[in-house]
Parts: structure tokens; sequence; C-alpha cells
């Protein structure tokens, strides 16, 4: 069974770090939440420098030669630069800020050092998370059961799924048969990004009355953090990013789910 009808459903680790090694450069990739803080490292220290400076998208945002500036950036306000070892800290942090940063420097003698890159990303925190859930009472008086975990944002989410003892992991929806004598049965969506989580349940039951509501309203939340975003093809109930539900052709007997995702290519990956 596919993901999410759309590719914003990708599938990402939690809180990654990655730290890889380009010839005489290193690049780094953050990933914060919205309203967070971050502290980007230089690498260097201010001993034997001559000068150095930070680029945010190639546009130069803190610089030092004999005396420290700020030039004018969409960071005013929120910047500041370590005078002892040139970090850069951004409070209140926005979607708006992913991007890539540069750090250079020059010693005394005017050799350059090597370059440090950093990739911020910023994520939107899950604010909300539903189940949405169609069943369909078949001849043989067994029941067709689609539950789809819908989310309050649409960007690098993970899913894992509880059913009973069983753990079902990334796939936005499942397909599953009951009959009669399955009775109550309890279903869980965890849903998580880099820099949050939350969870919902509902319960399902086959029998001869078995309807099939668009969404459920019994669902329990575990809150983390807090705030959403719709897309054009998706209907909005509440705060939530409601994509339509892809019902199999076919019906399985068991829980059906998609692909792993891909390991990291690089070797030298660390996660945190």
């Amino acid at each position: 069974m596919s993901g999410g009808p759309l590719s914003c459903f990708s599938k990402q680790g939690i809180l990654l770090i990655s730290i890889l090694h380009y010839g005489v450069g290193i690049s780094r990739l953050f990933n914060k939440g919205v309203g967070d803080s971050v502290e980007l490292p230089s690498g260097l220290e201010r001993k034997d420098l001559m000068s150095m400076e930070w680029k945010y998208n190639k546009m130069v945002i803190a610089e030092f030669e004999d005396n420290f500036t700020l030039p004018r950036s969409q960071f005013e306000g929120r910047l500041e630069m370590n005078e002892n070892n040139f970090s850069l800290t951004i409070r209140e942090l926005t979607l708006q800020d992913s991007g890539e940063f540069l750090v250079s420097a020059a010693s005394n003698e005017g050799k350059q050092t090597p370059t440090m890159t950093i990739h911020l990303q910023i994520h939107e925190p899950i604010s909300k998370v539903a189940i949405q859930k169609k069943m369909k009472l078949l001849a043989n008086q067994s029941c067709s059961v689609w539950l789809l975990c819908n989310v309050s944002v649409c960007s690098n989410l993970s899913y894992t799924w509880e059913r009973g003892n069983e753990t079902y992991r990334d796939d936005q929806q499942i397909h599953f048969s009951l009959s009669p004598a399955d009775g109550d049965i309890s279903v869980t969506c965890n849903a998580s990004n880099s820099v949050s989580w939350k969870s919902a349940s509902t319960t399902v039951k086959c029998s001869n009355d078995t309807t099939t509501p668009d969404l459920t309203d019994n669902t329990r939340m575990k809150d983390t953090r807090s705030n959403s975003q719709a897309m054009s093809i998706y209907e909005t109930v509440g705060d939530l990013a409601v994509p339509r539900l892809n019902t199999p052709q076919t019906l399985y007997d068991k829980i059906t789910f998609g692909r792993q995702p891909e390991a990291p290519s690089s070797s030298n990956q660390e996660v945190l």
C-alpha cells in the first residue's frame, strides 16, 4: 500500500544532524522548529585570525575585521555572534530562515581557512493528528477497513501504526479486514517530523450496521509541541490538512504498508 497521495509526506529521522566532509570544507545539517533558537558553530577561534564572515544564501550577515559588524538582514534583532569563537546564534526561527550558511576566515598571514557550510532546515511543529476512517460491510459479513492518518503539517513526516500488540511503520494509511468476532479493535497512529511528535487513537468494530464516517471524533491526542497548513487538493477539517483517502482496489486479509525509507547514503552521517 502506498503512503499519502502527495510526495510531501516523505520520511525523515527525528532530530537528524548530518555531518558530511567535502574535500577541504565541512558541511552540516541542522533541523529546528519554528520559534526555536539555534547556535551555528564556526569551527574557528579568534586567535591568529585577521578576518572572517558569515554568509546566508550568499549574503554577508556577520563579519569581523578589526571589529564586529552585523549588516542589515532578515535576522536583524535576532542575530548574535560570539566574539571568541565566532559562532552565530539566531533566535525566534521562522520557516523563511531555512537556507545555506557559509563561514570563512583568513589568518594573520593571509591564509584562507577551510570553509564551513551549514544547511539549516526549519520545520513546522505538528499541532494535531486525527484518523480518517472508512469501513465497508462485505457480502460474507466481514468488514474491510481503511484508516488514514491526517496531520496538521505537510513536511517530512514519518508514521507508526499500532494495532493491538502489532506495530507497523512508515505508511500514512493502512488497510485490513475484520470479522464481527474480532470485537473492538484499538488502532493508534503516531506521526512525527524532525522537531515534534503526536498521536491519535480510534476504535473500529465490524457489525451489521457498520458505517463509514469521514473523520473519527473519538481520537485521543498526545501533545508535544504546538502550530498548520493545508494544501490545495486537501479538504480542511479543523486545522488538519486532510488528503483524500486512497481506497485499494482489492481486499487484503492483513495490514499492508509502504516501502521503508532509504538509508542515508553518506557513511559519515551522524544521528543525534
